[in-house]
Order: structure tokens, then C-alpha cells, then sequence
């Protein structure tokens, strides 16, 4: 599928004529431009979705008033989406190799040359409009499950601590720069304060945008509306890539023991905050304004049910920096990779942490499966026993 270009780069062809002429022979042979021009560079490497201005230098006025005809050998990788004779634009459309041919035909001599073009596969682009729950779950290891199996991923995420989907609207409408901008590109993790979430969603072509409610609202859904409505409203009408998918990320519930400030609103009962969470995300996708449900909630709840018990947050609410992020990081791939045609599974996905052991990945993998398979259920994980049991 065809997306819309969103890097611009120029590139100058310079030709400097070795013999000076205004038009063509009555010869009808096909002579190579380079038999009569000095090419600079004839072999370019793109990217899908970058755009090429190629403009020429011509070495006289004659030369450049020729007519010159700009061909691509497969519109299916490279399209040609401009032609004003002596210089073309061209789309990277699609990874692969092929070649641009310009030139001078007629009923006279032909001048021909051949400009051979490598086209890159574009990033696998993810976007999330969140707090610390989105910072556990794809910061840290989402980017390296990707990477695992050959898929270059750019990872943003727009971070304020704490954020409501009421604030995340407040901000659209007024155009706040309210966030830290958190970006992983090859690996390497950036950071950009004051934010806009217009500047943010301007700056890739967003293939994948999540949204998600703050913890402490995320199991009354009374509290999601009309604010996911409109954001997500906002968030179509500015996101470049007008085929992106708007994700909705189902959080987890606290820990049992959790004493955060808004576990009382669930009787501080970690079932009651799981199926109000549950609950809410159902009501969140009949809508039908969300395209995928990312179930990271589902998926720790069901690793709780495994030998490692209600250990997965490192303070109650928060994932904590091993397994527990590691198993939404798993979530979030198994959730995107049909949509990728991406054939290996988190199960199969050979990254592991440092920090996480074998069992551990087991769990965290099977507990995303699972999720993704029982978006709205918990799935028993008892027979995941510790390794000293088995």
C-alpha cells in the first residue's frame, strides 16, 4: 500500500555536456547520455516513503531546452510523481530495487540513461499518547522484539505522568506543549520536553497511535467520555499517515497490597479494578472508533495466576524493570504482528532481557499470547511452575 512521503530530500544530478548541440540527428541510434554528459551519481538508496527531487545541471541552455522523458521500470517500487521535463520527484513506494531511465526520443536520435534506485524498507512507526503505564510497557523492550526478527522500529511516546484522557484532550484543544517527547530510533532512547501533541504527531508517519485512560480512572468508564471520543477525532485529522491505526491500550490493575492514592476507588480490590478495566476496554471497542486492542492488562493478570504471584510491579503499580515490563512489551508485539505479516510469535521472539530467566520469559510470552487470544478473560497460568518445582 501506497503512503504518503514525508521526507524531502535533494539530490543534484549534474550533466556537463562534452559536445554542444540544440537538437537532435537525423540518426535514429540510441546513444547513452553518458557517451555525451558526465553523470555525477547514477545509483541512489531511498527509503519507502522518501521523496527525491532529482534536478539536473545542464552545461548550456540548448541542452536543457531537449525534451527528456523520465521513466520508472516498476511504478510498483519508484513512482515518478512529477515531471516538469528537466527534473522529477520520485517516491520511494515499496522496498526493492529498480531503475529510472531519462531520455531524449523522437522521431531522431535517442539519448538514453539509466539511474538504478535501492529502495529501503520504511520503520515500522508506533506512536503512544500516555503516562508511566506506556513508558512500562513500550520503552524499554518493545523496540528489541522488533529487532529480533528484522523489523526496524521507531517507538514514541507522549509522556505525562499521571495523564488522564481528559487532560491528553485539554492539551489537543489548546495546543499545549505539555509532555516529554520519548523517542527510540535504532535503539538509542531521546528525550524532548515541552511537546506538543501536534508537533509529535507530525513527526513521523505514524503507522500504529495508542491511546489509553490513567490508572486511576482506567476500570470507570464513566470517566472515558467524551474526551477519548475527541481525541481520537484529533488525533485522525492530524496524523500524516491517513491509513494509521488508533490503538487502545488496556492498562493493568494494581498490585493486592497496592497503596495507591486511587485503589479505594475499586474497594482496593485487585479483581473489581481487573474487570472494571475489562468492563471499560469492551465499551472502548463496540464503539468502533478503535482499530486494535493492545490487552497489557489482561496479559498481567494472567501471569499473576503463574508461580510468580503478584510480583510483577516493583511498587504497587508500576511494572517493575524485568519481567513485568517485559511481558506488556510482549503484548504490545503479539497485538501488531498479524497487522505486520510478521510470522514469528512472541513465543518464538529469541529477545529476552538480561535481567529475566528462562521461566520468567516463559511466563511474561505465554501471558501475552494468551491475552491476546482472551482479551477479556483471565487464562490460568497455575501449571507455569518455579523451576525448582518442575
Amino acid at each position: 500500500m501506497k503512503k504518503t512521503a514525508n521526507i524531502f530530500r535533494t539530490l543534484v544530478m549534474s550533466l556537463a555536456a562534452a559536445v554542444m548541440f540544440a537538437g537532435c540527428s537525423e540518426k535514429k541510434d540510441i546513444v547513452p547520455l553518458s557517451d555525451k554528459w558526465m553523470l555525477v551519481e547514477t545509483n541512489w538508496s531511498i527509503g519507502e516513503e522518501d521523496e527525491i527531487v532529482i534536478t539536473p545541471t545542464f552545461s548550456s541552455e540548448e541542452v536543457r531546452q531537449l525534451d527528456y522523458v523520465w521513466t520508472s521500470s516498476d511504478p510498483d517500487i519508484v513512482e515518478i510523481i512529477e515531471d516538469n521535463n528537466s527534473s522529477i520527484t520520485i517516491l520511494g513506494v515499496s522496498a526493492g530495487n529498480t531503475q529510472i531511465t531519462v531520455e531524449c526520443p523522437g522521431e531522431t536520435k535517442r539519448l538514453s540513461a539509466t539511474l538504478n534506485v535501492s529502495v529501503s524498507a520504511a520503520p515500522l512507526r508506533i506512536l503512544a499518547i500516555g503516562n508511566s503505564f506506556s513508558q512500562d510497557a513500550i520503552e524499554q523492550y518493545l523496540w528489541n522484539m522488533f529487532n529480533a526478527v528484522g523489523v526496524e522500529a521507531v517507538i514514541g511516546n507522549m509522556y505525562i505522568g499521571g495523564c488522564s484522557l481528559e487532560r491528553h484532550w485539554s492539551n489537543a484543544e489548546s495546543g499545549d506543549a505539555a509532555y516529554e517527547y520519548r523517542k527510540v530510533v535504532k535503539g538509542e532512547k531521546t528525550n524532548s520536553k515541552n511537546v506538543a501533541l501536534e508537533t509529535a504527531l507530525a513527526d513521523e508517519n505514524w503507522d500504529y497511535i495508542s491511546v489509553q485512560q490513567a490508572s486511576d480512572y482506567s476500570g470507570m468508564y464513566d470517566e472515558y467520555e467524551p474526551y477519548l471520543t475527541d481525541l481520537v477525532g484529533y488525533v485522525r485529522s492530524k496524523a500524516t499517515n491517513k491509513n494509521v491505526k488508533i490503538l487502545f491500550h488496556q492498562t493493568w490493575a494494581y498490585s493486592k497490597d497496592s497503596n495507591h492514592q486511587s485503589f479505594p476507588n475499586y474497594d482496593k480490590d485487585q479483581m473489581k479494578m481487573y474487570n472494571g478495566i475489562v468492563d471499560a476496554a469492551k465499551k472502548v471497542m463496540e464503539k468502533g472508533n478503535i482499530d486494535i486492542l493492545i490487552p497489557s492488562g489482561t496479559a498481567i493478570q494472567n501471569g499473576r495466576t503463574s508461580y510468580i504471584g503478584d510480583e510483577f510491579d516493583r511498587d504497587g503499580y508500576h511494572l517493575n524493570e524485568q519481567y513485568g515490563r517485559f511481558t506488556a512489551a510482549c503484548t504490545w508485539y503479539q497485538s501488531l504482528i498479524g497487522y505486520e505479516n510478521i510470522t514469528v510469535s512472541a513465543l518464538d521472539n529469541t529477545f529476552v532481557p538480561a535481567s529475566v530467566d528462562d521461566s520468567q520469559a516463559s511466563v511474561a510470552r505465554n501471558a501475552a499470547v494468551y491475552a491476546v487470544q482472551k482479551p477479556y478473560e483471565v487464562t490460568d497460568m497455575s501449571s507455569f511452575t518455579a523451576p525448582s518445582e518442575e
